[in-house]
């Protein structure tokens, strides 16, 4: 369940009270909302009759960096190269469970407040689960597609208890985590695959997270102004130490990284056969460690919007997590 007794005011007489930072300049909520509706679009558009296409790489190398393990072979690098593109989508779609409950606990502060700020919240919320329905989806073809199932670190109850780890964090925290992963995929998505079809990306999963992240940039907008508001009524200690939140929730994410990676090194050696010798396996879950969080954490966390955010809000905080 939320943690109530961390949630505070984030409206006052009916209105969100005025943010003073300048990150949120040129922001409004009535601006996000036409700009939802207006790019608003269905899982079924995208994937319509289309296959993944798996005698080829699926993502970018550069999602997996294991080229240089030797003895790994082609059909053992191009199986964790499907492994990743599936990890990527069943970790974001876990992730974003937290997300609904967040946004809806922040409505519930105030049900009679603005109505174009209701209504972000709210179209936030419902398109985060429509991402959930597309990230399943994106599980199941890529199964199909491959002719195996692939290994999965959340089960309902890891689910359920990751998301009730997220929750019970102050709001403030979980709304800059969640800043920085949305700023992250779109980052990631524009650096590593936008206008890169052919180029080791699959059309279908470049179409799966193009669409994520038009709804993502208007998330993020969304994500500052909530970030504002929540903070404005923190004293500035109660900030600072919003950054130690954000720490343990850099912790949570990353079991479940190691969690997962254990899943693809055990889904490579059952689909080829392949029985790792003890040095081989630690070697490679290395690479699939560092390469799993430079995909996710790495980009979202040293993204310059979300630096720019952290220090205007407490260069103290910040630099805890290494932003100065």
């Amino acid at each position: 369940m939320v943690n109530i007794d961390a949630e505070i005011p984030i409206f006052k007489g009916g209105q969100m009270a005025t943010a003073h930072y300048k990150f949120v300049h040129n922001v409004d909520y009535h601006s996000i909302v036409a700009a939802s509706e207006k790019v608003a679009w269905t899982v079924g558009e995208i994937f319509r009759d289309r296959h993944f296409d798996v005698t080829k790489n699926i993502v970018p190398d550069s999602w997996v960096c294991t080229q240089h393990l030797a003895f790994l072979n082609g059909q053992e690098q191009r199986t964790l190269n499907h492994l990743r593109a599936f990890s990527y989508v069943h970790l974001f779609g876990n992730f974003e469970e937290f997300i609904p409950i967040h946004l809806t606990a922040l409505i519930q502060q105030d049900w009679h407040a603005d109505r174009a700020h209701l209504r972000a919240l709210l179209r936030f919320g419902e398109e985060e689960m429509k991402h959930q329905q597309l990230f399943l989806r994106a599980e199941t073809d890529l199964e199909a597609s491959c002719g195996y199932s692939c290994g999965r670190y959340f089960d309902k109850d890891r689910l359920m208890a990751f998301t009730r780890a997220m929750l019970a964090y102050p709001p403030l925290p979980r709304a800059l985590v969640l800043l920085a992963l949305e700023w992250g995929s779109q980052r990631h998505y524009v650096d590593s695959v936008q206008d890169k079809v052919g180029d080791g990306s699959d059309p279908l999963y470049v179409d799966i997270l193009k669409y994520h992240w038009i709804e993502e940039n208007q998330h993020t907008k969304s994500g500052v102004l909530e970030v504002a508001a929540l903070a404005q009524f923190l004293a500035t200690e109660e900030i600072t130490s919003a950054f130690d939140h954000i720490m343990g929730i850099g912790g949570l994410v990353d079991a479940t990284f190691v969690g997962q990676v254990e899943q693809e090194l055990a889904t490579l050696q059952y689909v080829t056969g392949r029985r790792l010798t003890e040095s081989e396996a630690t070697v490679l879950r290395e690479a699939l460690c560092k390469s799993m969080r430079a995909i996710w954490a790495d980009v979202a966390f040293t993204h310059p919007d979300f630096q720019r955010v952290a220090v205007e809000l407490s260069k103290e905080g910040a630099a805890k997590i290494g932003i100065v």
